[in-house]
């Protein structure tokens, strides 16, 4: 396997290096695409990460760099996985283990889009198909087995119970931002007994929310922040929407932040009259109520791992098996055309038949044998002779257990050894 991710995330690099590596990333992806040596190209935005999973096999991690660093005007600080860690990080990101809210479904969803983009425009390859269709049906599974699904409203109960004890009945609620958290938060507040809740959004999509929500859009937003009580951010886009200036007033306010990128600025929290949580704060208090679903997904997600690391093993040997039984296949029709023609045949000519082929399968085997022995690898040859016929003629290696080869299904056509026994003859009564 030979995946690389080239990553930049919010937490490492900043949101404004998110944000110019999302400008170029498109442009990035689809000139590595075209390079002869790179098979593959899957592009995840989000607002929080951009990354670029490759699939190059001839392509060396120091040139990969070289060509990204080319591709811009300023070069990206790429963080660079490979192989086994890339896969991991892939997984586990599908899993919403790496992001802020542990568990989080949307980074799934965002992960299949990225995946259905590269199919549509031809940067996609069967191996990344295969990584990122495994990698999200192991989310589902952690979705099923888990409660992890729910951290999210976790977040949000938890950040509205900071607050302390609040007549919500009468609390005038605005939030900022139609985020992923927008939907929990009228969940939460509505369940609380709030009525009067109202929405700002710059994102174009502020309308059409509020009247699928059933609140009031608001256009200006330091209005709306001088007449609330209660302010609850989930805008995410980076920039700080609530400043200090806009609660210059002097009666009491709380604002919860629940944004990656806090759309609060943090001056906010020295007002005496404003009673300021961020999503780090609440993150602390809920986080170790999750552990053990966290710890079962980190366990799916390597059993995960192992078992698409075993599907690509194996088809690394499916070509050479479809060889190997075309070049059978193809000496069984040479001997077929041998055989006499307009009659039936005696025994004594199959077992002729059937001897001339063995003798023809068994002559490469034979004399690459004469040739290992001359060369002092007997032990060598016998190994894989025992690996690819089960001949026991040495202790096998350790591990190989000559009955599972009864069992064991070909990859190619599915059959074992006991498919191909000819059926017991039936007597006649």
């Amino acid at each position: 396997m030979n995946l690389r991710i080239f990553s930049i995330q919010h937490d490492h690099h900043g949101l404004a290096e998110v944000a110019r590596a999302s400008d170029t990333a498109p442009r990035i992806a689809a000139e590595l695409r075209g390079a002869r040596d790179v098979k593959g190209v899957v592009l995840l935005r989000t607002c929080n990460r951009v990354e670029l999973l490759v699939d190059a096999p001839d392509l060396s991690t120091a040139h990969a760099q070289l060509r990204l660093a080319r591709l811009g005007p300023v070069p990206i600080a790429w963080d660079v996985l490979e192989g086994e860690e890339a896969l991991t990080h892939v997984f586990r990101v599908a899993a919403g283990l790496e992001s802020m809210v542990v568990g989080e479904r949307e980074i799934a969803g965002q992960l299949r889009r990225a995946l259905n983009d590269a199919q549509d425009t031809g940067l996609a390859s069967p191996v990344l198909t295969t990584l990122v269709e495994e990698a999200l049906r192991t989310s589902r599974r952690i979705a099923r087995e888990t409660s992890l699904h729910a951290a999210g409203r976790s977040v949000v109960s938890e950040g509205l119970d900071m607050l302390g004890p609040l007549e919500w009945s009468r609390q005038r609620v605005l939030i900022v931002g139609t985020g992923s958290f927008a939907g929990a938060v009228i969940s939460a507040a509505r369940s609380r007994g709030a009525h009067h809740l109202s929405v700002h959004s710059t994102s174009g999509r502020g309308q059409a929310f509020a009247e699928s929500h059933q609140l009031m859009p608001v256009d200006d937003l330091p209005g709306a922040v001088h007449h609330a009580d209660v302010i609850i951010t989930c805008r995410g886009k980076g920039g700080h929407t609530i400043t200090a200036d806009m609660l210059a007033c002097r009666r009491p306010v709380a604002v919860v932040d629940l944004s990656l990128s806090r759309d609060v600025a943090p001056d906010v929290s020295e007002l005496p009259h404003v009673t300021a949580i961020d999503l780090a704060r609440i993150q602390r208090d809920v986080a170790p109520r999750w552990n053990d679903d966290a710890e079962l997904a980190a366990r799916l997600v390597t059993e995960g791992v192992e078992a698409v690391l075993a599907k690509l093993r194996t088809r690394l040997v499916d070509p050479a098996v479809v060889e190997l039984r075309q070049a059978v296949l193809e000496l069984v029709s040479d001997e077929v055309t041998r055989l006499p023609q307009g009659r039936a045949l005696d025994r004594d000519e199959c077992a002729h038949a059937l001897r001339r082929l063995a003798t023809r399968l068994l002559h490469t085997p034979s004399m690459r044998a004469k040739e290992a022995a001359e060369a002092g690898r007997t032990d060598e040859y016998l190994n894989a002779l025992y690996e690819v016929c089960g001949i026991t003629a040495v202790v096998p290696p350790i591990g190989l257990n000559p009955d599972e080869l009864e069992t064991q299904h070909c990859p190619v056509t599915g059959l074992s050894l006991g498919d191909l026994n000819p059926a017991p003859r039936l007597e006649a009564l």
